[in-house]
């Protein structure tokens, strides 16, 4: 299973590093930097035509200059696996990126997630995901209802994430150079 993806780095914001450390500590959450990387999801599939998709992603990216964006709170897709998110706001930047990756990814994949279908679609930031109890989101909901989690960040890469035989990696990574 793959996922194209823009990864982020929180360690180096401090906001979300001191939010973490309260999370971990009070609710015993795992991140998804320790299973798998903190980011937001462009799409999904089981398989992509993977050379092909590694060209369209690095024209793209040579292309793009950052894009700033805005979180807006927390949320929580529920299901076998949930996941906790951060909310992010669409912006025309952001849903321009977003159905530029759709055109041009769709005809390379097979079995493509339809819920990162344009009119689907809603971006967020995982942040934790498949190992929350409810305990866990009561805990994490009662920590940060009251934290003011609009923070700005930046779109400035996009990678293709993957999960096969219970490992997960990074399969290639483009930043921007617009």
């Amino acid at each position: 299973m793959y996922a194209l993806t823009t990864l982020f780095n929180f360690e180096d914001q401090p906001v979300f590093a001191e939010m973490w450390q309260k999370l971990q500590k009070k609710c015993g959450l795992v991140t998804a930097n320790e299973s798998s990387f903190v980011h937001l999801s462009w799409q999904g599939a089981q398989k992509y035509q993977l050379d092909l998709a590694r060209e369209h992603l690095a024209e793209i990216a040579a292309r793009m200059q950052a894009i700033p964006i805005k979180t807006a709170g927390i949320g929580l897709f529920t299901g076998s696996k949930p996941v906790l998110y951060l909310a992010v706001v669409k912006s025309p930047a952001v849903m321009h990126l977003h159905a530029t990756l759709w055109d041009r990814l769709h005809p390379l994949s097979h079995e493509l997630n339809a819920y990162y279908a344009p009119q689907d679609w809603v971006p967020h930031i995982t942040l934790s995901y498949g190992m929350l109890l409810p305990a866990d989101v009561s805990c994490a909901v009662a920590e940060l209802m009251f934290e003011p989690l609009s923070v700005e960040l930046r779109i400035d890469n996009l990678a293709l994430i993957y999960l096969q035989d219970g490992s997960i990696g990074i399969d290639s990574r483009f930043d921007f150079s617009g």
